[in-house]
């Protein structure tokens, strides 16, 4: 018997009876969430169809699925929430596949003056570089240097022609609250809305949560930074 596709081998991962008791763990802990918060659950929906608002970001493709979609207001702010997978291909020819919590938060702020920039936890460089390797990794340091806690963790990448203003939005000082309240998070800015990923399949209830609670902290910083007189 000659070797499985990719795609075959998916499929019948995907029917193990432990796949689909995670599955429905996973969904009963979304929806939960949703409940209390007041969210509105989804779940799969159609990059296709018109009647989501589709999660963009840097993960998007023509190939991706989304699960789990959550969509609500918290905290004042416009969120999302879904489970993406995509199959990425790797110079190498290798096929693997990925998954991606991800929360959207969208800012107030109206500015069109924050420039597109992905901060890239050292756990998740692969998928980045996998896909997104035109984007170029910043050098840091254009007004003061940067922790260490946050360069051992997090890259930057952004073009190189934005390398100064991404600076003057993620500060050293910024930089380092993000280690502290962002873990293992990785986080994009694009279109004046923020996009958390973490590399998971089945989030905890408490992973959603911190996800939620940091990408809102991260909302009021920029948008307060954005209100305040030059």
């Amino acid at each position: 018997m000659g070797k499985l596709s990719h795609r075959t081998k998916k499929v019948l991962h995907q029917s193990l009876p432990s796949h689909l008791a995670k599955r429905h763990a996973t969904k009963r802990i979304i929806r939960k969430l949703a409940d209390d918060l007041g969210l509105v659950y989804f779940g799969y929906v159609d990059q296709q169809d018109d009647e989501h608002r589709l999660v963009r970001g840097i993960t998007v493709s023509r190939t991706h699925d989304d699960h789990h979609y959550t969509v609500g207001t918290f905290k004042s702010y416009d969120i999302a929430f879904t489970i993406r997978r995509d199959t990425l291909e790797y110079p190498d020819k290798r096929l693997k596949d990925h998954y991606w919590t991800i929360l959207t938060v969208d800012l107030h702020t109206t500015s069109n003056d924050i420039p597109h920039f992905y901060i890239s936890h050292h756990r998740i460089r692969e998928e980045l570089l996998a896909r997104f390797s035109t984007m170029n990794r910043l050098q840091l340091g254009a007004f003061a240097p940067y922790p260490e806690s946050f360069t051992s963790a997090y890259e930057i990448y952004s073009s190189q022609e934005h390398a100064v203003e991404v600076q003057r939005v993620i500060t050293p000082q910024l930089g380092e609250m993000i280690v502290q309240h962002f873990s293992n998070m990785s986080i994009e800015v694009a279109d004046n809305t923020i996009y958390l990923y973490v590399t998971e399949k089945h989030p905890s209830r408490a992973l959603l949560e911190r996800m939620l609670n940091a990408g809102i902290w991260l909302a009021q910083i920029i948008d307060m930074d954005k209100h305040l007189p030059n």
